[in-house]
């Protein structure tokens, strides 16, 4: 009786194991042989659309579209937890992947996506799940802006690139008050104000900053920005907007020290406090998004952009390679400021903005003028 209740119990086994690897196997198969037939036999108006229309379509799925925007949060969210780890000396995750925990990453993203999404009561659903989408789409289209080539952009806008990029900029805090509001919790309201306050403070500089740059350049076109910074960049003799500017990159992604509208530990997280599974995925996506989006511009507008010499033989490329780099190395840079100073409190960062940033970027303002009626630059 015991062997055959034992072989019964293997037989189930083996179906319910066997049965369904097999029908996922097919399935697979059938999946992968459907997309070869697809692909080896579209029709003529597909294959002529495809080539007339791949560099937009390269770059709308690759540089810098969806692609760039994934895969740089993916592998800052990995480089940021193992630089932090070997910096406080630590070791960061290393269990997931067989080599440097890099498999952590996307069990991270697995357990969000299956997560159940929690949805506080006596609230709008819509207007609660829609801002997370928001948060982290609206930033990405000022990434289209950014040129990585004479030949390489994806929204060619001419002399409204730059007032573009800041009007989409200036789109992004109003969506975290939104969503502070509507997730109805006083610790997300309260972090919704606080991101008033603090993009306030720092957009005002910013953009004063950006019209020096305009100014020196002689156009808000942002290729001719960098086309002019091919002998000097402008970081040099606009040294104090370009400290302002860094600065501002910083508050504006909500990077350590300036993290105030999800201080963990006064606020649990802020505006983001009441979102779950996906949508709090969509809300930490939003922080990278705007990272990479300012980062960009900071390049564009203080380190020369894509300029650099012809390494590969192919100045598109070597111009998507030193953008790139540059890019690297800025956002290792902000990346350790995180090592080195401790969270302000709000009242510390409004005094830093509204007494010291937009005083300075009016002076920087004021220099250019000078040096531009000079004839100096």
């Amino acid at each position: 009786m015991t062997m055959i209740s034992g072989l019964m119990l293997w037989r189930l086994v083996v179906t319910c194991v066997y049965l369904p690897t097999e029908l996922i196997g097919k399935w697979i198969s059938d999946m992968i042989n459907w997309g070869l037939d697809l692909l080896f036999h579209l029709p003529a108006y597909t294959v002529e659309f495809l080539a007339l229309n791949s560099k937009p379509l390269l770059q709308v799925l690759i540089l810098p579209g969806l692609a760039f925007v994934l895969v740089f949060a993916i592998i800052a969210v990995w480089f940021e937890r193992k630089f932090l780890a070997r910096a406080m000396l630590r070791v960061g995750p290393y269990y997931c992947g067989k080599k440097s925990g890099v498999l952590q990453v996307f069990a991270d993203f697995l357990k969000l996506f299956m997560k159940e999404i929690i949805v506080p009561e006596g609230i709008d659903f819509l207007f609660f799940a829609a801002m997370p989408i928001l948060v982290s789409t609206v930033p990405a289209m000022a990434l289209i802006l950014i040129p990585f080539d004479q030949n390489w952009v994806l929204w060619d806008i001419g002399s409204l690139s730059m007032p573009m990029f800041f009007a989409i900029a200036g789109l992004a805090p109003l969506i975290p008050i939104f969503a502070g509001w509507a997730a109805n919790n006083k610790y997300t309201f309260i972090g919704a104000f606080r991101v008033a306050y603090m993009y306030i403070s720092a957009e005002i500089p910013l953009v004063l900053c950006g019209a020096a740059v305009a100014i020196m350049a002689g156009s808000f076109d942002l290729l001719k920005i960098v086309e002019a910074q091919k002998s000097m960049w402008f970081a040099v003799p606009q040294f104090v907007g370009f400290v302002i500017f860094f600065l501002g990159v910083i508050i504006e992604a909500e990077r350590t020290p300036f993290d105030i509208p999800v201080a963990e530990v006064e606020l649990v997280l802020g505006w983001r406090t009441e979102y779950s599974g996906i949508l709090f995925g969509f809300t930490m996506m939003a922080e990278y998004v705007l990272f990479q989006a300012w980062s960009l511009l900071f390049i564009t507008l203080y380190l020369g952009g894509f300029n650099g010499p012809n390494i590969f033989g192919n100045i598109t490329l070597s111009h998507i390679f030193w953008l790139l780099v540059k890019f690297v190395i800025l956002v290792v840079l902000i990346i350790l400021i995180r090592c080195v100073f401790p969270r302000l409190r709000l009242d510390q960062m409004l005094k830093l903005g509204w007494r010291y940033m937009t005083p300075l970027a009016v002076i920087n303002l004021a220099l250019v003028l000078v040096m531009k009626l000079g004839g100096i630059y």
